[in-house]
């Protein structure tokens, strides 16, 4: 459906061994049919963060292939790897180019996987002339070599690019591939794209690869600045193609803009608790009032949309938490339900000198014999601590690793007046915004399109639920 979070981690007290990984010792209230249990944390609050090889600020980012999460040191070109299910430490990769040792500045400043199993990195580009590429690699596991994935040319388009996100296949052999960031310096999105079989890379903005966003929360802002956090929306079909897109930045709240650029939602309409500086609070919402100085946004679906943003860093009353809420069919923020705080007691509040970005990811485990859902939950904030939770539904229990990355059996796609599905499918349902449902068809593969507007469009194919948000 859209997009999967995860990453993890553990602990190493000396170049020759390790601590133990641990729990957040609480317990998480079963709500709506859902449960949220702690695996393990490495984390200023519950211990063993201090003497961890994560205890550098240059550690910005972390991921996962299900089995075992990657870290990535930004400074000395290392990639750190721990058991994604005991936070077991399991040594670590030199990243080289052309043989030799990959050092330079924060040149491993953002590691993932796209959705073939392809594992890249990306640099941090200041980009103050709009000049040059921005550098990405496909990363050998095994050895740590990287290799260009092409020239993502700049092409006059100014602004600093700190981390950025993928969907798609990077070698564009099985599929097209979407490749964005967002800006720091001001309110441009780079977006580009290459098309499956492509030996280049397109602006993914009719041709250009920069373009302004429409509208922010807080409104009238005009950059993101440092840090700035975009991640795409997954619609299930892998292929690649540019859709809509979250924003969390250091000036603004999390909002989704469509494939546009312009903004659809954000905090704007969400009922939210605020507190003071003391942590007193003004307002009981339904879900919390995330610091605009912190940048991380994720989300995922069990069965249930969920929507995970971060709550805060280090200045008080923030305690690097991750907010885990629910939203309903239209995946609206003023849906948004609060479920979980995780930790429910913190990872720390100490200064992280304002890198600012708070890792969040997740990855689907396989469904259980009944058919029910789970997933895995890292929240990673620098310089405080990593975490891993199951979050799954009521009763879920299956054994094993979490499922390899699998193609949608369908994919769903607008023409003209007609919305259509790639297969016959066993139902087809159109929601509004508002979650209401607006048209709906059995046993077809297309469905007339409704009127002018964003839409999700959900389709059961041979059991299987796709779903999609478009704009017609």
């Amino acid at each position: 459906m859209k997009k999967f979070l995860l990453s993890a981690s553990a602990l190493l007290m000396a170049a020759s061994s390790f601590a133990a990984a641990q729990t957040d010792g609480q317990t998480y209230a079963t709500v709506d049919g859902m449960t949220c249990e702690n695996l393990w944390v490495l984390d200023r609050v519950h211990g063993g963060f201090e003497a961890s090889t994560l205890a550098d600020k240059s550690v910005r980012t972390a991921t996962t292939d299900g089995k075992t999460i990657y870290v990535g040191k930004s400074l000395d070109g290392t990639i750190q790897k721990f058991d994604v299910k005991t936070g077991e430490y399991l040594g670590q990769i030199q990243v080289k180019k052309n043989g030799e040792a990959y050092v330079t500045t924060l040149g491993v400043n953002q590691v993932g996987f796209d959705e073939y199993g392809h594992f890249y990195v990306a640099t941090f580009s200041a980009n103050s002339a709009g000049t040059g590429n921005y550098e990405v690699f496909l990363c050998n596991l095994e050895t740590g070599e990287l290799t260009s994935v092409g020239e993502l040319g700049f092409l006059g388009g100014v602004g600093r690019v700190d981390y950025c996100d993928v969907i798609g296949d990077l070698t564009g052999e099985k599929a097209g591939c979407t490749v964005a960031a967002a800006c720091s310096s001001n309110i441009n999105i780079f977006m580009w794209h290459r098309a499956q079989g492509a030996d280049t890379w397109e602006g993914g903005w009719n041709g250009l690869p920069y373009q302004e966003v429409v509208g922010t929360f807080p409104k009238d802002q005009t950059n993101f600045s440092y840090g700035s956090v975009l991640k795409l929306v997954r619609d299930g079909s892998a292929s690649g193609e540019l859709g809509m897109f979250y924003v969390d930045g250091f000036t603004t709240f999390p909002a989704l803009y469509g494939s546009d650029g312009s903004l659809m939602d954000s905090f704007e309409n969400v009922d939210y608790t605020t507190t003071d500086k003391e942590g007193n609070v003004t307002h009981e919402g339904k879900t919390v009032c995330p610091s605009a100085g912190t940048n991380g946004v994720a989300e995922a679906n069990i069965g249930t949309n969920l929507i995970v943003y971060s709550e805060g860093q280090y200045d008080a009353p923030h305690k690097c938490q991750a907010i885990v809420t629910s939203v309903d069919e239209s995946l609206a923020f003023s849906s948004m339900k609060a479920l979980w705080t995780v930790p429910a007691d913190g990872m720390g509040n100490t200064s992280d000198s304002g890198t600012r970005v708070h890792c969040l990811d997740r990855v689907m485990l396989p469904d259980d014999a009944a058919g029910k859902k789970a997933m895995l939950l890292v929240s990673f904030k620098c310089f405080n601590g990593l975490s891993v939770y199951k979050i799954a539904q009521e009763g879920y229990n299956a054994e094993g690793g979490v499922a390899e990355n699998v193609v949608a059996v369908a994919t769903i796609n607008v023409n003209g007046d007609v919305i259509a599905v790639s297969e016959v499918a066993e139902s087809i349902e159109i929601f509004n915004i508002a979650g209401q449902k607006v048209a709906s068809v059995e046993n077809a593969a297309e469905i007339a399109a409704p009127a002018n507007g964003a839409f999700i469009v959900k389709a059961v194919v041979n059991g299987n639920v796709v779903v999609k948000k478009v704009i017609l």
